[in-house]
């Protein structure tokens, strides 16, 4: 499984949506390393659930900026949002049932990193390209 690199170029320019971004891409790869190394089930549970809390936490923080700003793009974020989650949930039930398989590794690795480089890099960059040409603060 392939980590992933922060890079300035996933900046949307929203301090608090960046930092929790890295923030996201820290946990993602622990839970890599995690499963690399075959740390006990017990400590990748763990990690996955706080990749879990995480990402609910990350997604009802940008909701909540894009509700509060009247941004157009709301509802594709929202409907992006709830299928990420029904996958991570699929992941961490596959891992439950199966513990490490190489599909459960691929999808890791294909879905979930590249899911979130790509949702950056197209829907977080418009919020932050509207935020800017609205000149909305948000700190």
């Amino acid at each position: 499984m392939k980590k992933i690199q922060w890079k300035k170029t996933l900046s949307v320019g929203i301090e608090p949506i960046d930092h929790q971004h890295r923030q996201w891409i820290e946990s993602f790869n622990n839970t890599v390393d995690a499963m690399t190394s075959r740390h006990s089930r017990e400590q990748i549970l763990k990690m996955l659930g706080f990749l879990v809390e995480y990402t609910e936490t990350h997604f009802s923080t940008e909701e909540r900026y894009m509700a509060e700003n009247h941004y157009p793009g709301l509802q594709e974020q929202i409907q992006q949002h709830q299928e990420l989650r029904a996958t991570l949930a699929n992941l961490v039930r596959d891992f439950e049932d199966e513990g490490i398989t190489p599909e459960l590794t691929e999808a890791m690795d294909t879905f979930l990193g590249h899911w979130l480089i790509r949702h950056i890099k197209d829907l977080d960059m418009k919020f932050g390209a509207f935020t800017k040409r609205k000149k909305i603060d948000i700190s």
